[in-house]
This record gives structure tokens, sequence and C-alpha cells, in this order.
């Protein structure tokens, strides 16, 4: 009893910090005095509004959002775009959101689970702990209740944490035929490279590691975008994945446009500004070497707000 009434409070006030977020966001484009809420178009480096984004996301098929796990105000973030999107194309229980942390492979369990929450048997840390084994997942309440909410779809698009763990220490040859993906590759040379350079910081990884580190990451990447276009019934799809898988068109958005190349693919990536001081945040949105991290960037909280920030 005391669980339930504890989850239903942990419910209402992400439903406040979702109905606040949109309001805020629904405004012209912030000021530059605050970088909460402040969001790029990367081609120009083109400030926009919420509004602005919605409505241009709205041409898309799929729309791959690149995040940081668990902060809530990156996840309220990504229901405020996959609500905003749906309504403005008034596509409620025609779209499907998917995402990273929940296994194709579990498919089943997944649809009946969440069948359950939107028939008010269970609540989303129930559903949290029935498809992933625990509730640490609160803070993607907002997501999961913006999908119900609509009448979306709900699914799994990844191989599970012991079939990339096979890969990462044997190699792509090891995996389960059964998992692997029609006309699976790897990803681009750049990507490969950035892999490698992130990989290698500190030297704890032996180039043979990386690479098997690499197929892993490369398998993540192609499931995801396989399943998202498969176990999808709908013809408007949003992914939910860690920035790194999303970042600058590869990963899981390069397999994405190489898989559905006659559908419009956007992605935006939302970054945590306490993670950076103000002067290194523009520079995110456009890499000499890269190109554009994205179509588009949605930064929330301030720069240099970390705990460990001076």
């Amino acid at each position: 009893m005391i669980r339930k009434i504890l989850v239903k409070i942990v419910v209402q006030l992400m439903i406040l910090s979702i109905a606040a977020v949109s309001s805020a966001l629904a405004q012209s484009a912030p000021q530059s005095t605050s970088w909460n809420g402040r969001i790029f178009r990367a081609e120009g480096t083109a400030e926009i509004s919420h509004s602005q984004l919605i409505e241009e996301l709205s041409v898309a098929n799929n729309i791959v959002i690149g995040e940081k796990h668990y902060v809530p105000e990156v996840q309220n973030t990504e229901a405020a775009i996959i609500s905003g999107v749906t309504q403005f194309l008034g596509r409620q229980n025609r779209f499907t959101t998917a995402w990273e942390f929940l296994n194709f492979t579990d498919q089943e369990l997944i649809r009946s689970t969440f069948a359950r929450y939107v028939a008010g048997e269970i609540n989303a840390l129930d559903f949290f702990v029935i498809t992933q084994g625990d509730d640490n997942s609160a803070t993607y309440i907002p997501i999961i209740k913006s999908t119900k909410d609509l009448g979306g779809q709900f699914i799994g698009v990844n191989v599970s944490r012991m079939d990339r763990a096979i890969v990462a220490k044997k190699g792509i040859g090891a995996v389960n035929p059964a998992l692997l993906p029609p006309g699976f590759d790897y990803g681009s040379p750049g990507y490969h490279e950035r892999f490698v350079e992130f990989m290698s910081v500190g030297g704890h990884a032996t180039p043979e590691k990386i690479q098997n580190y690499y197929a892993a990451q490369c398998l993540t990447d192609d499931v995801m975008a396989y399943h998202m276009l498969t176990e999808s019934s709908s013809d408007l799809r949003f992914l939910v994945a860690g920035s790194f898988h999303t970042n600058y068109f590869d990963g899981a958005v390069g397999r994405l446009k190489i898989r559905a190349p006659e559908q419009i693919t956007k992605t935006v990536t939302i970054i945590d500004a306490v993670d950076y001081t103000e002067a290194e945040l523009l520079d995110l949105i456009h890499d000499p070497k890269y190109g554009d991290i994205a179509d588009y960037v949605y930064f929330v909280n301030e720069p240099g707000t970390a705990p460990d920030s001076e």
C-alpha cells in the first residue's frame, strides 16, 4: 500500500513536470541568459522554439532522440517531444515508441505488460520490474505514460546484455545467428574512429578488446534500427537511445537510413548542460571533423552546475 502511494506521488510529480516543460517550451525560443530549454537547428546553428521543433519534426517517419540516461529533465523533454509531434499530427493511436532499454526478444512480454499498464492493472514501476527485473527506470515514467495516454505502441528493440557481452568477449562471430539482423553491417569509418578514441581513454582496453566492444556496439545499433522498422505497425516511430548510438547520423541512425532510405529520419540530441561550461556548448553542435551532431540540439539545465563543477 505504501509503495503504491509513493508511486502515485512520483507519477503526479512527473505529470506536473511534463506540463511545466511543455508550457514553457511552447513559448518562443528562450533568452540567452538561460540554457535550459534552448534548441538549435544544427544547420546554420539557428536557434528555434519548441513549437518550431515540433512542426519541423512532424515531416519525419522516424524520430531518433539521443539522450543522457537517467536525467529527469532529459526524459521529461523526450516525453514532451513525443507528445508534441503526435498531437500536432493528430496521430493518437498511430505511433510507436521504441526504447533501447528493452529487448526485442522479450516483445511478447513487453506488449502484454504494456497492455496491462494501459488497462490500469499495474503502474509504470511495475512495468519496469516485470520487463527489466528492477524499478530503477523511474525517470522514464513520462515517456511510457505519454505513449500510453496517446494510444501508442511501446516496443523493445535491443539485444540482451548477456548477448552483447558474448560479442564483446569473443567477437561478432560468437553471436547467436538468430539475433543478427539481415544484412548486418558495421558503422562508418568515422564512427569506428570515435569509438576507438572513446574506449582508448585511460588505456584500459587492448586493441583486440576494443574491436570486440565495437562489434557489440554495432550489433546494438543495427538490431535497434532493424527492429524499430519491423516490430512497429505505425508509420510514425520514435527511438529513445543513448546519444553515442545516434550522434553524427551514425550508429543506429546510419543503419536506419540505410535500411529505410525512402523514409524521412530526423534526429534530436538532448545535451545536459551541467556537463559543460557555457563556452563549450555551442561548439557541441558542429564538429569540424565529424559535422553536425544531429538535426537538432536541445539543451537542458544550466552549464557548469554539476556537483563537482567549480
